[in-house]
């Protein structure tokens, strides 16, 4: 190649991303999703209380987990690959083995159900949001059915509580109350942070992008936030939607963030430029759960009429493996059932 043309070449902008709504599954109504840290595997709990482990290539459910009694609204994939957490509607929560689906253990410490689940990096903790306004630790090296500690919101109404995926205590919540959101320390209990914004009207949800340097919060004033989380400095404002924005979502290699919305769309941002990039519209009205896949290659959501869609995105997005240098927890010589 000429000298000109190859440096012509190096400094050529990056391909254009885009989004295209794709292939729906009418029989499938999913509630949450959680991706596998590699590949185009995600977890997605069903309306039924059914979990089922979906690849997002084919579409086919590759493996069934336990069926719940009530729905599943919270659930997560560690970052090991290894298990994957479901909490419902009857505050049961579910540590399942992702490649046979055999439940090692079970807690059931909230009153109301659970509205989101998170592990730390190490799978020594897992948190869980309950609609009884409180998050619970749970250390995953001890046997006990219950909780290590529980952080009261006192009135706060949480929402949406999150693990740091590169911090191994350190997590944010959201909350309707005065102020948007809190960072805590998991190993303590105590407050470490606020985040202050969304005219003080609350967030609903509560995402770190994969390398722990930003988190987006997803408030009751229809937009999302972006922050630095050294300081909590505001970096900029997510407007577009029109209603509340009830889930956010970063895309495995940190440069897509998704928003959905009960006005009835999904919206996808370059998470550095901070442009819009996508209009997925007619969308789940209560707010579409909102999945990237780990290889990148697609955004799942779900319909406005509550049916698994799946987004096509284009390059592909995929994350970065990184060894994990924490001691993972759930030593499988020491199971409890519950």
């Amino acid at each position: 190649m000429p000298i000109l043309a190859a440096a012509i070449a190096l400094t050529a902008a990056p391909a254009a991303i885009t989004i295209t709504p794709g292939k729906t599954i009418p029989g499938l109504r999913p509630i949450a999703f959680a991706a596998a840290p590699t590949g185009s595997k995600f977890a997605a709990s069903m309306e039924d209380g059914t979990v089922r482990i979906i690849d997002s290539k084919t579409g086919e459910t590759v493996r069934k987990l336990g069926t719940h009694p009530g729905p599943a609204y919270g659930i997560a994939w560690s970052q090991d690959g290894s298990t994957i957490a479901t909490g419902d509607e009857t505050a049961r929560i579910w540590l399942e083995i992702a490649d046979s689906g055999h439940k090692v253990r079970e807690y059931r410490t909230h009153t109301k159900g659970i509205q989101k689940l998170s592990f730390n990096i190490g799978k020594t903790m897992l948190i869980s949001t309950g609609k009884d306004d409180q998050i619970n630790v749970y250390d995953l090296n001890s046997d006990k059915p219950k909780e290590a500690r529980k952080i009261l919101g006192k009135g706060l109404n949480f929402y949406g509580a999150a693990f740091n995926p590169k911090l191994p205590y350190t997590f944010a919540t959201g909350f309707l109350g005065t102020g948007g959101g809190r960072v805590y320390d998991a190993n303590t209990g105590s407050v470490t942070g606020f985040i202050t914004g969304h005219g003080g009207q609350g967030v609903f949800d509560v995402t770190y992008n994969p390398a722990g340097t930003r988190i987006v919060t997803a408030g009751r004033d229809a937009t999302a936030i972006v922050w630095d989380p050294k300081g909590y400095k505001k970096l900029n404002t997510l407007k577009g939607h029109g209603d509340w924005v009830e889930m956010v979502a970063y895309s495995a290699n940190g440069r897509l963030i998704a928003t959905s919305s009960t006005d009835g769309t999904v919206k996808v941002w370059d998470a550095v430029s901070f442009k819009k990039l996508a209009d997925i519209p007619q969308e789940n009205a209560v707010g579409s759960p909102l999945c990237f896949t780990a290889d990148g290659n697609t955004l799942v959501t779900t319909t406005a009429g509550g049916y698994l869609q799946f987004n096509k995105i284009s390059p592909a997005q995929p994350g970065v493996s990184t060894p994990n240098k924490f001691r993972t927890g759930l030593p499988k010589k020491r199971r409890h059932r519950g």
